[in-house]
């Protein structure tokens, strides 16, 4: 018997699969919300469920998503106590930052989702808000900060308390995200809490300083990447507390597959230590592919192609794929650093490696390779 069959007569239709499934994506979609409600919370006893703002539907049977229309109040519903939040196919104007609560998600439906700043704002998500929080998770949505709003997202987490069981750390989770057009930072990682959180799948474009600006130990990012417009920036930062803020430098962080490419500025900074980089990669930056001040880091596989790159300001000669400070307790191994020269222009970077003689001699660097720099592979300063 199919879903389609019709119900003898006199007897009243039940929804069928395909109705419920439906009336599920029309909801997720933002369309027909009302309707499809009925097919989503449809039971003989439902239960009360709180307040929601305009747009805003409860999840599927009594089940914990709360879809919120384009245009609808995310706030709205997060204050009224949903905790899994559905969003559609559409724009969300965000006029104060979005602060979640603890064990909220928050989920779009990719590139079609859109939060964006319609004032001039500290932040678009405001995740902590420089207080204790745990077990957030943002995805698969655009954060739109237009230039209004000085951070895409902020973790800012002080405190532990209310965490689940106990944890001592926040916990929170990025993945499959797109952050485009903060006036400042990207990213910001802060806050003496901030910690065990991963970020995945971000695409961090066009920041007026820092894509991913990180001062917090303890966390990992995979196949991320960064553009930014500033001179002064760096597609990665990772070092010590800026700006007075709470955080106590980054340490113990993993980067995996991750890429600066196109930064006005250098595509990454490390400036502080006990942190690991495999497989990560600049390209196509105006200054230092690498800029490395803090010493006790380890590099595997990491790889610099065509700094002071002329696209986007930069000058042949004036910067190398790794320009490494530190003498001692600093290892690049099968690293590879090269000038393509793309299409008619000459070759840009200056050095494959820019090294202090002590690193050499000490066997720290270790099985370098590359072709195309100005000056040579590798310079023992």
């Amino acid at each position: 018997m199919s879903d389609e069959t019709e119900p003898p007569s006199g007897t009243p239709a039940s929804p069928s699969r395909r109705t419920l499934v439906t009336g599920a994506i029309a909801a997720v979609a933002g369309a027909g919300a009302g309707a499809a409600a009925g097919s989503l919370i449809a039971r003989e006893d439902p239960a009360p469920t709180p307040k929601l703002a305009a747009g805003s539907v409860a999840g599927g049977d009594g089940g914990p998503w709360h879809v919120v229309a384009p245009g609808g109040s995310i706030q709205q519903t997060i204050d009224a106590g949903a905790r899994a939040i559905q969003l559609g196919d559409g724009e969300y104007p965000i006029d104060a930052p979005l602060v979640p609560r603890a064990g909220c998600t928050i989920r779009g439906i990719g590139e079609a989702t859109v939060l964006t700043a319609v004032a001039d704002l500290d932040a678009v998500i405001a995740i902590g808000d420089g207080g204790p929080i745990g077990g957030v998770t943002i995805a698969d949505l655009v954060v739109d900060a237009g230039q209004r709003a000085a951070i895409g997202i902020d973790l800012d987490i002080v405190g532990t308390g209310g965490n689940f069981r106990e944890e001592p750390d926040s916990v929170c989770r990025l993945d499959n995200l797109w952050v485009i057009d903060a006036a400042r930072d990207g990213i910001a990682y802060r806050g003496t809490d901030t910690q065990a959180c991963i970020t995945s799948r971000v695409r961090v474009r066009r920041a007026g300083r820092h894509g991913f600006r990180v001062e917090a130990p303890d966390n990992v990012w995979i196949a991320c990447e960064a553009t930014t417009q500033g001179v002064d920036g760096a597609g990665f930062y990772v070092g010590e507390a800026i700006e007075g803020s709470d955080g106590i430098g980054a340490g113990n962080c993993h980067f995996h597959a991750c890429k600066a490419w196109y930064c006005r500025g250098v595509g990454w900074l490390v400036a502080t230590g006990r942190n690991t980089f495999t497989g990560c990669e600049a390209q196509d930056v105006a200054k230092h592919g690498w800029h490395i001040t803090g010493p006790r880091s380890t590099f595997h596989g990491c790889v610099a192609d065509t700094a002071g790159m002329a696209d986007v300001g930069g000058a042949p000669d004036s910067a190398d794929g790794f320009h490494v400070v530190p003498g001692s307790e600093t290892s690049l191994i099968g690293c590879m650093a090269f000038d393509r020269a793309p299409g008619p222009l000459v070759a840009q970077q200056r050095y494959g490696f820019n090294v202090p003689k002590a690193l050499v001699d000490d066997g720290l660097l270790v099985a370098p390779i590359g072709w195309g720099n100005t000056g040579g592979l590798v310079h023992a300063r």
